[in-house]
């Protein structure tokens, strides 16, 4: 029967969600074992986890995000690289400041829909994780503009960043953010409704690295705007703007001419686009994989197909 096990001397990975319902042979197998664990999926019992697995770099709680929780993972788990507390909907401030003072080597956190979250509890993040490279606060609907320039000034290694849903942040933000944070590839702004276009100039002149940017909703945009981001990220690829109703074929025309490596645009319910735009798309973005023209109402058909 050991025999069997000898594999787990080399396991680094684990899933606990259904170790209750192994049989008793294998739950005593893992029993000496976990200290040597670096990844694991929680869905019960973070606590004892934390408790017993302090090489932990990958961590996901999955059910069980709460205050006490998080803070037996900081107090544990120093080595941290990669935490997912998404959906820790009734998650507080002081939780997150215990994870930021102490998993200072952390390098993904993912904070989406944790929507009690205030300033203090980025800005504390900031702070202790310098090292910061994917931050995602979607729904994170408390958020200002302090949290942001938080990041911005702490986290200058950031390269992935999503905002969509956080609907209190304004220009002033993403001024920080583009010249605090020069190696962004991913910026996601979806339902950012207070940005203008000069949100999107700060992100065009200060980001060139970006592969992909969504600009979903972000209804005030014009095409001053999407010019600016075909001129100043040659290298995107993936490029979201449904339901930019002021967008017209100039700024697609630009994009076409610009971002030569695009593989996916996505231009629903872009209501004042023409086929035109869509020719342009054809000639111009030759990697192109993925065109969406849903509610475009004034392309037909036959153009729709242009890429086919």
């Amino acid at each position: 029967m050991l025999a069997a096990f000898e594999c787990l001397d080399k396991l680094h990975w684990l899933a606990n969600g259904r170790v209750a319902q192994l049989n008793k042979a294998c739950r005593q197998a893992l029993e000496g074992w976990p200290r040597r664990l670096e990844a694991l999926d929680v869905k019960a019992n973070p606590q004892e986890a934390a408790q017993k697995c302090p090489r932990l770099k990958y961590l996901r709680l999955e059910d069980d995000v709460t205050d006490a929780a998080v803070r037996a993972v900081a107090r544990g788990c120093p080595r941290l690289e990669h935490l997912n507390l998404s959906y820790g909907m009734k998650l507080k401030d002081a939780a997150v400041r215990a994870v930021a003072q102490g998993c200072p080597q952390l390098e993904h956190l993912d904070l989406s829909y944790c929507m009690k979250l205030k300033d203090a509890a980025i800005q504390a993040v900031a702070q202790g994780c310098p090292r910061l490279k994917w931050l995602n606060l979607q729904y994170c609907v408390k958020l200002t503009d302090a949290a942001i320039r938080a990041v911005a000034h702490g986290c200058p290694q950031l390269k992935q960043l999503d905002l969509s849903s956080c609907r209190k942040f304004t220009d002033a933000a993403i001024l920080a953010l583009a010249q605090g944070c020069p190696q962004l590839k991913y910026l996601d702004l979806r339902s950012c409704r207070k940005l203008t276009e000069a949100a999107i100039l700060y992100v065009a002149q200060g980001c060139p690295q970006l592969k992909q940017l969504n600009l979903t909703s972000c209804a005030n945009l014009t095409d001053a705007a999407i010019q600016a981001v075909a001129q100043g990220c040659p290298q995107l690829e993936l490029l979201f703007l449904v339901g930019c109703v002021n967008v017209t074929d100039a700024a697609i025309l630009a994009v076409a001419q610009g971002c030569l490596q695009l593989k996916y645009l996505d231009l629903s319910y872009c209501v004042k686009l023409t086929d035109a735009a869509v020719q342009a798309v054809a000639q111009g973005c030759l990697q192109l994989e993925g065109l969406a023209l849903d509610g475009c109402v004034n392309i037909t058909d036959a153009d729709g197909q242009a890429l086919a």
